[in-house]
């Protein structure tokens, strides 16, 4: 039976909130001079004149497009659909979205892009959302918790998609979107058998890259030979990208003169610094920053990177051998030097592409000619080809694992190249280096924003920390009396309950005294469905049931994921809990209450969510483990 193009519309009406929120969107798209309208071929697909540039609707300085990237049918996630068991009937038919869901995913990007989201990050949701769509042959109005929960049992999804997903739920919950709200998702309900290994656990460890994929991709960068100057490229922008956690694009838009010396020389006695038992000379890498302030779209920001000693070598081999590649190249170029995009500086100088390090012909996938024709395109290389070379999931067969992996399971392997920044960040952390001297090392303006890339786990976070000799004869070494004894003396919960009787016996009695009472109760380190507990439960029960977001002075976020995410479920909940009552009559008993109850709630939600992990969110909060005051006394 052939297949129509375009599946039929719903025979249910939308509910006024739904098209109201449909024309806020369309208003806001359109008061940034973007087309509502996004003409959509036959299979789906969208040019890329006729498509949404997102950095419009974010006021984004991103140097490369993010766009919605068209409404086709996933034929992937439909044949694993399919061999699941799923009837036909589920999904839609035909080979592009129904015109009313492709205007809801539409106004749900322009949501997001008014929350000033990331536009790639953006991009990437909208992905998640078209499979989603691709799966339920039901009308966005008509969605209920089912379809949900349906799609999510399907497999095992990235935390990204898990997120995209929630995202999709709690707008259509915000926003009354469906008769049916609230619509939510059961997810993570793997996420309790993960608790008992928190010490070991890096906390948002789905932002580093798998173990196994970067093990063999550092093994094919620096042991396999790449076929094709396409590759030979990609491979020498992988060494940089391992060895600098500079962003992806910061790499593939390093100019060609990126490397440079500085010579040191003592100022007391004229010699070269090195000759009298300091460091002579040091390398620094030149590179254009992204997330600028004064940077936008065609304007390149400078800044520059210190190159450790141990990373010297293979950073100038990389840059180097990357400039012999592209020889022919820049003598074409030079040939005809206005021709390629052109580039201006902060500082006020022009660029071209001449200028810049990883050059490649377009189109081109085989080795260079000794002489490049005249004609031929010659651009920096591509940073979407690139990413799917990495990640691509659509064609697993094309990827630098396996065209050049070496084991089982190839196809499965995978490399978010923002992750490398990640790691990077995270080793820094973990060898215990100054996070003054990380923020200042990739470009940062603040520390806290350094603090967002340290994924180390608690145990190697307080792998630094040093019990006094006073200790050592009362705590045994790794046992749970060392780990809570060293987050007491880090900080780590500084504002507990047993942080500060500690330090008030240890004021009035001495260490003795005070480290025989931290082993005595350290059976007061709990970990909750929303982060950490310092008191002992066995002694006094939690009289607020775990309900910690509720001004709990003992409460200490972990910044573990599954936290998070529980975290973030109750949030949606209570919202929908809010929206109730406000919608409740003005009269009605209670009402008031219920209102004023639920915003107490979201505002300690959000102190959570919001709050660094290892600090008290509620410092000036009640100690629920002190008996409560007896009224009749």
């Amino acid at each position: 039976m052939a297949k129509l193009p375009f599946p039929q519309k719903s025979a249910s009406e939308p509910p006024s909130t739904y098209a109201d929120f449909i024309a806020r969107m369309r208003r806001f798209v359109e008061s940034k001079g973007v087309t509502w309208a996004i003409l959509v071929a036959k299979d789906g697909s969208v040019s890329e004149e006729a498509d949404w540039d997102l950095r419009m609707l974010t006021g984004s300085h991103s140097r490369f497009a993010s766009r919605t990237n068209g409404f086709a049918i996933d034929w992937e996630a439909r044949e694993a659909a399919v061999e699941a068991g799923w009837a036909a009937a589920h999904m839609p038919e035909g080979q592009v979205l129904s015109h009313d869901t492709q205007e809801f995913i539409k106004a749900v990007i322009a949501c997001r892009c008014r929350q000033h989201i990331v536009p790639r990050s953006v991009r990437h949701e909208a992905s998640v959302w078209r499979t989603f769509f691709s799966l339920v042959n039901k009308a966005p109005w008509d969605l209920n918790s089912d379809d949900f929960n349906r799609f999510m049992a399907l497999r095992e999804w990235s935390d990204k998609a898990v997120a995209a997903i929630s995202v999709l739920a709690n707008e259509i919950n915000e926003n009354m979107l469906s008769e049916n709200v609230p619509v939510g998702t059961e997810v993570r309900v793997k996420a309790a058998k993960r608790l008992q290994t928190y010490l070991d656990d890096r906390r948002d460890s789905e932002k580093l890259p798998d173990p196994k994929s970067l093990h063999e991709l550092v093994r094919i960068v620096f042991q396999e030979t790449p076929v094709g100057h396409q590759d030979r490229i990609r491979f020498y922008a992988l060494r940089l990208l391992l060895f600098t956690g500079l962003r992806f694009n910061e790499v593939l838009m390093l100019p060609a003169d990126c490397l440079s010396w500085e010579d040191h020389v003592d100022v007391v006695t004229g010699q070269n610094a090195g000759e009298i038992g300091g460091v002579g000379r040091t390398l620094w890498l030149r590179y254009f920053g992204e997330k600028r302030d004064e940077g936008r779209p065609d304007v390149l920001v400078e800044d520059r990177q210190f190159v450790p000693e141990q990373f010297q070598r293979i950073i100038i081999e990389a840059v180097e051998g990357a400039l012999a590649a592209t020889a022919s190249l820049r003598a074409a170029l030079k040939r005809n030097p206005q021709g390629g995009r052109r580039f201006k500086t902060a500082g006020g100088d022009e660029l071209g592409v001449l200028d810049l390090l990883f050059l490649v012909l377009h189109g081109g996938t085989g080795e260079l000619p000794a002489v490049i024709p005249g004609g031929e395109v010659i651009e920096v290389v591509a940073e979407s080809s690139f990413y799917a070379f990495l990640t691509s999931r659509n064609n697993r067969r094309n990827t630098i694992f396996t065209r050049y992996g070496n084991g089982p399971d190839l196809e499965s392997l995978r490399i978010n190249p923002h992750s490398l920044r990640h790691l990077m960040n995270t080793e820094f952390f973990r060898l215990n280096i100054p996070d003054t001297v990380i923020t200042h090392h990739f470009g940062r303006t603040t520390v806290a924003q350094s603090h967002k890339y340290d994924h180390r786990s608690l145990g190697e976070q307080l792998s630094f920390v040093e019990l006094p000799k006073s200790a050592q004869a009362i705590i045994a070494p790794g046992s749970v009396q060392e780990t809570v004894a060293k987050m007491v003396l880090s900080g780590f919960v500084g504002l507990s309950h047993v942080a500060e009787s500690f330090k008030k016996i240890q004021q009035e009695h001495g260490d003795e005294a005070a480290f025989t009472y931290l082993a005595a109760t350290s059976d007061g380190f709990h970990v909750t469905p929303y982060g950490f507990c310092t008191t002992s439960f066995a002694v006094n029960p939690c009289v607020r049931h775990l309900k910690c977001f509720h001004k709990c002075k003992r409460y200490v976020p972990s910044g573990l994921p599954e936290h998070r995410i529980t975290l973030e479920e109750l949030r949606g909940k209570l919202s929908v809990m809010r929206e109730k009552a406000a919608a409740k009559p003005a009269n009605s008993i209670g009402r008031k209450n219920q209102i004023a109850h639920a915003d107490e709630l979201l505002a300690g939600v959000d102190a959570a969510l919001s709050a660094h992990p290892g600090t008290i969110v509620f410092p000036d909060g009640k100690d629920y483990s002190e008996p409560e005051e007896d009224v009749f006394a």
